[in-house]
């Protein structure tokens, strides 16, 4: 699974990295542009602890309401001086603001985006004992989780976090780790690494009183019909249908009333918080 921190870094963000440090972890930390200057150290120190540093723009604006210019200017920014600070990592995903997103905008920010599959309502709620309770007990196998690592009650709650999830038998990984054996698509979004479908047992031999007889040995006038119905070669094999990709969690972030991308759900929205 893959813990993610958005909106940093922050004055919380060099402790949090001690306690992944400590737990052998590693994450995502989706940042904002503004935020890099005042902790360049911390940025280099993500880097150097093997964290993914990842573009969350510059100043957090919900970017489908933007003009393309300012769509290329918010994340180009954040590219530049996250590369800057920290020795020449250049970002590789973006995570949109509130999870708001269409295909403009995709096509503008030119890298993966990347939302999640739990929200834990941090930003919310500011309650570390439920930031533990919901951190612990929601995550799936190849889920994103999202916390913010502006928030102290988020970063208190993570070593309770990290034990509880050890415990379930997780190891955390960065999104591109989570994702290693299957190539990210620019202007896609993601939400977890949904598991591969367990192998299906092989059908009934032609000609069993399951399926239709043998396509080499014509079967007999006086054959009963099979028990599934008699055969329409028109139609598609019993079970077959459209796969669609895991449904998009509810969108929700820091700061703003919460947006939905068009392509996902309806819209929701939940009470403003400043910063």
């Amino acid at each position: 699974m893959a813990l993610t921190f958005d909106d940093g870094p922050g004055e919380y963000t060099g402790r949090l990295l001690g306690t992944l440090r400590t737990a052998g972890a590693r994450a995502t930390f989706f940042m904002l542009g503004e935020n890099v200057h005042a902790f360049r150290g911390v940025v280099r120190q993500m880097a150097l602890d093997g964290h993914e540093l990842a573009n969350h723009t510059w100043s957090h604006p919900q970017l489908t309401a933007l003009p393309t210019s300012k769509v290329r200017s918010e994340v180009q920014r954040t590219q530049a001086v996250i590369e800057e600070a920290s020795g020449g990592v250049r970002p590789r995903l973006m995570r949109p603001p509130y999870g708001a997103t269409d295909k403009r905008v995709g096509a503008v920010v030119g890298m993966p985006e990347i939302l999640w599959s739990v929200d834990t309502l941090d930003w919310q709620h500011l309650d570390a004992a439920r930031n533990v309770k919901v951190g612990v007990s929601e995550p799936k196998r190849g889920g994103i989780v999202l916390f913010h690592d502006i928030h102290k009650p988020s970063v208190n709650a993570v070593p309770k976090v990290l034990a509880g999830l050890k415990r379930r038998g997780f190891t955390f990984v960065t999104v591109s780790e989570l994702f290693q054996n299957r190539r990210l698509e620019p202007g896609r979004t993601y939400t977890e690494l949904a598991p591969k479908a367990a192998p299906q047992p092989p059908g009934p031999p032609p000609g069993s009183p399951a399926g239709p007889p043998s396509a080499t040995t014509p079967a007999s006038p006086s054959a009963p019909a099979s028990p599934s119905g008699p055969m329409n070669p028109a139609a598609p094999p019993q079970g077959a249908g459209p796969s669609g990709d895991a449904p998009s969690p509810p969108v929700a972030d820091v700061r703003a009333p919460k947006v939905l991308a068009p392509s996902m759900l309806a819209p929701e929205v939940l009470s403003p918080l400043a910063r």
